[in-house]
Order: structure tokens, then sequence, then C-alpha cells
């Protein structure tokens, strides 16, 4: 069942082609059917500090995830 929700996000100008373009390969990644590892480097001690809203009629999420040696979380998305 696929459903259609809304994201709200605020971010500094600079990082949002970078934030686009790994939306974009997650969703060519699926239309062709490939199984990557998609990573975003998040640097707290920087500026890159997302804010995001989203509708909260969502189903309960079901996570699958794990966290490596290098504290670095891995979801796995099917």
């Amino acid at each position: 069942m696929k459903i259609k929700f809304n994201i709200e996000c605020e971010m500094e100008t600079r990082w949002i082609p970078y934030f686009l373009a790994m939306l974009a390969h997650m969703e060519f990644l699926g239309k062709i059917g490939s199984s990557k590892l998609v990573t975003l480097y998040s640097d707290g001690d920087g500026d890159f500090r997302p804010s995001f809203i989203w509708d909260t009629n969502l189903p309960e999420p079901t996570l699958n995830y794990e966290v490596d040696e290098h504290g670095n979380t891995i979801f796995d998305a099917g």
C-alpha cells in the first residue's frame, strides 16, 4: 500500500543541492532495482542542522537498522 505524505524541511541553502541529490539517487536506485548503501555525512559541528516537520497521521514506523563500529546508523529500506 502506498500513501502520500508531506515533509517540510528547513536547512542552510548550501546544503540543499546535496540533500536533493541524495533523494534523487535513492529514487533512481529504487527505479532500477539496485541495492546500494546511500550515505549522507552529517557533521553536527558544522552548519548542517536540518529541521523536519512531517504529517502526523503516518503509520508507526518499524525500523530495521544497525549501528556500525564507528557509530554510523544504517537503516535498511528493504
